[in-house]
């Protein structure tokens, strides 16, 4: 008799997991008023991404049963607003529907390797930003 996986165990669930989990953290880091707190300025970058991104997202994900609570708690300890246009409003509604209990795990477990991930995209991306307007 073979037994088939669990919802908790389907490796497309787990993947699905770290893929909100990844999203949500880049919805919360560019959700981030970067004009008007500290950590905008240049010189405390190492540490956004060393310790106050980590262990502000690492707290939110031990006290949220939901990802709203999550995303609540996370956003405030950062100082992050609700997105400003509306197709990211939406996105991020949309992954606040997901299934919270995989993805606070995924967040809890793996939270290094989905800064670094963030971390990658947003200063690609930044880079990409910079060459466009030279």
């Amino acid at each position: 008799m073979r037994l088939l996986p669990t919802p908790s165990t389907r490796p497309d669930d787990s993947a699905c997991a770290a893929d909100t989990a990844e999203r949500l953290l880049l919805m919360l880091h560019y959700s981030i008023d970067w004009d008007n707190t500290w950590i905008g300025e240049e010189k405390h970058r190492k540490t956004y991404w060393d310790d106050v991104l980590v262990s502000r997202v690492r707290v939110a994900s031990y006290r949220s049963a939901t990802l709203d609570e999550w995303w609540s708690t996370a956003s405030s300890l950062l100082d992050a607003t609700a997105p400003r246009h509306s197709d990211r409003r939406r996105e991020l509604a949309q992954l606040l529907q997901e299934p919270p209990l995989p993805v606070l795990s995924i967040l809890q477990t793996s939270l290094p390797a989905l800064v670094l991930r963030v971390r990658i995209i947003t200063e690609a991306v930044a880079a990409e930003r910079k060459a466009q307007s030279r």
